[in-house]
């Protein structure tokens, strides 16, 4: 199961866990002081950022920007391979 890191505020974290959980092995961390919100993925054993956003970004936008990111990624790396 592919690996995310999810750097935000509690209530955005919470409803991106239970969204991903499903399909990847989720942990979750609160975000730096600088306040941008972030999900990390692990390929190739390092961690890339797939998407940054604000905390009071759409919830609906934010998973939007995931999927076409990560589809866009997992494209990328299957190519190099």
């Amino acid at each position: 199961m592919q690996k995310i890191l999810i750097l935000a505020d509690d209530p955005i974290r919470t409803k991106l866990e239970e969204k991903l959980r499903r399909r990847f092995d989720v942990e979750s961390v609160a975000p730096p002081l600088n306040g941008i919100c972030e999900i990390k993925i692990r390929l190739r054993g390092n961690w890339i950022t797939l998407c940054r956003f604000s905390s009071n970004e759409n919830f609906r936008d934010i998973i939007t920007m995931f999927n076409v990111n990560y589809d866009l990624k997992s494209r990328t790396t299957k190519s190099m391979s």
